[in-house]
């Protein structure tokens, strides 16, 4: 009985990773073990790919939903010892066509003052296994509080990657005392119009 289970299992493998190894230029040789079958590699989270994604992310919202397209993007690094401290990664130097810049957040603040056109960005992160998710607090003309972005991911195992769930926004500017409304800009797949 045992032999044959083992039959059930090897023989197949042998014959795909045979016929895997075709000598044509356009083939793609497959080859796993089985220990790589029975224990397949343990997924790392690959934190510079997913703060990338949700910068794209984030940028492409701000292009399709405020119509803002911005040149250069000035992030706090933070770091005061907090869970959603900037993570000791290294950025594309751009991003959407858009200049991304690491800025320490007193550097920020006092560029703010000076000049109030740049656009600085409090990002904030929680990746997990499962899911990720980012608020973005976007500050300009003069440190002012403009809006905030919050973008979620799910992870999908069978694409082995995150991929966008919903950004949903909230406008901080023109309040009257009011608490802003969070709307989302992304759902079920596709942009929403903006109201």
């Amino acid at each position: 009985m045992r032999t044959l289970i083992v039959s059930i299992i090897l023989i197949p493998l042998i014959h795909f990773s045979c016929a895997n190894r075709a000598s044509t230029p356009d083939a793609v040789a497959f080859s796993y073990s089985i220990e790589e079958i029975f224990n397949p590699p343990k997924r790392t989270l690959d934190l510079t790919e997913i703060y990338t994604q949700a910068i794209d992310e984030f940028i492409n919202a701000a292009k399709i939903h405020s119509k803002i397209m911005y040149d250069t993007l000035y992030f706090g690094k933070r770091n005061y010892g907090l869970k959603d401290d900037f993570p000791d990664i290294v950025l594309p130097s751009t991003i959407e066509n858009t200049h991304i810049r690491l800025i320490d957040p007193e550097m920020g603040m006092k560029w703010q003052k000076e000049r109030k056109s740049l656009v600085y960005i409090n990002m904030m992160g929680w990746v997990e296994k499962e899911k990720a998710e980012f608020l973005m607090v976007v500050f300009s003309n003069g440190a002012q509080h403009q809006f905030d972005y919050h973008i979620h991911f799910t992870y999908d195992d069978a694409l082995r990657q995150y991929k966008l769930d919903n950004i949903q926004f909230e406008d901080f500017l023109n309040l009257d005392g009011q608490n802003p409304n969070r709307i989302f800009v992304f759902k079920e797949g596709k942009y929403l119009e903006p109201k």
